[in-house]
């Protein structure tokens, strides 16, 4: 059950998120070609679909080290040099990955000052802003277990 969850929590959750998105708009295409009206909470819930379903993915690359990289070079380089260059990149990455949800979370306290509710759905933003540091927990998560499997399979390839 686990492995399954590991394989496709963010597979399932961006499938999600991009019907949300595809249902959305072609709402609001359909009212505003057949009714002349439109709604306002499918605007919000297309773009908020867009937003988790933008950082699911990236979650998902991180997992499957499909982050767009320059391999040529490093391939061309001696083994030990491989690895300090895909290392040194994956720290900066964690370094980033951190800041973000360091900022991001101070971002959310913010907004647990203040009242602001979405126009359309009437939610309180906060709500929806603190899944992004969640999100960019979850890609912190990812990157540790690369590491740890790359750890586990005794460094044989290039954690790529």
């Amino acid at each position: 059950m686990l492995s399954k969850l590991d394989r496709y929590f963010e597979e399932v959750l961006c499938t999600f998120f991009l019907s949300v998105i595809v249902g959305s708009v072609l709402l609001q295409v359909v009212q505003r070609f057949f009714f002349n009206s439109a709604s306002v909470w499918a605007e919000e819930t297309a773009v908020y679909g867009m937003i988790f379903s933008v950082y699911l993915g990236a979650s998902m690359a991180v997992r499957d080290r499909a982050h767009i990289r320059i391999t040529l070079l490093v391939a061309s380089l001696p083994r030990s040099l491989q690895v300090a260059c895909i290392v040194l990149a994956d720290a900066l990455w964690t370094g980033f990955v951190i800041f973000m949800i360091v900022q991001t979370t101070t971002y959310t306290q913010l907004l647990f000052d203040v009242v602001y509710q979405t126009p359309g759905l009437g939610i309180e933003q906060r709500w929806i802003q603190m899944f992004i540091p969640i999100l960019f927990g979850l890609m912190l998560f990812r990157i540790a277990q690369v590491y740890w499997r790359w750890r586990a399979d005794g460094f044989r390839e290039l954690p790529l």
